[in-house]
């Protein structure tokens, strides 16, 4: 990730954090308070996301990891859960216009950035795919084991 946008997270990362934060909450089919253990893991993955950016590759995959397990069990399709990427970019253009406008952001720094972006939904979606495949075999395997009790219960 180039330095400007780094720069330009680092010094809204609270704003940022907080827009992005009520945007995923908003997911949610039920009005979900912040307090809620659901939504402090979120918060606290959507911020190791956004330090991340300035930092190792490895903390990135470990904060996208927390993210999509949460997403991965819920009911809503997998495009809804994986727009939080993109929510960012629109984020970021709204809470720091003048830094646009200013062009202390160049055109090839945001496309450098957005590019970022991208991989980083992509590796979500990698994981989010890896979680609910998980769940998907846990229940095939709970179903496995209860038709072999029903069947054992049958003979006796």
């Amino acid at each position: 990730m180039n330095k400007e946008c780094v720069r330009l997270i680092r010094e809204n990362r609270q704003a940022v954090l907080e827009r992005w934060h009520e945007s995923v909450l908003s997911f949610f089919p039920e009005k979900m308070h912040s307090a809620t253990p659901i939504a402090q893991v979120l918060a606290e993955g959507l911020g190791e996301i956004l330090d991340s950016f300035e930092s190792s590759p490895g903390a990135l995959r470990d904060a996208l990891d927390r993210v999509s397990r949460i997403l991965a069990v819920q009911k809503f399709p997998p495009s809804r859960a994986m727009s939080l990427f993109f929510e960012l970019k629109t984020i970021l253009r709204e809470i720091a216009p003048a830094f646009f406008d200013k062009r202390q952001l160049r055109q090839k720094h945001w496309e450098e950035f957005q590019a970022g972006m991208e991989n980083l939904t992509l590796e979500a979606f990698d994981s989010y795919m890896a979680h609910r495949e998980q769940i998907y075999q846990l229940k095939v395997e709970e179903s496995k084991r209860q038709t072999f009790m029903m069947r054992r219960r049958a003979k006796a």
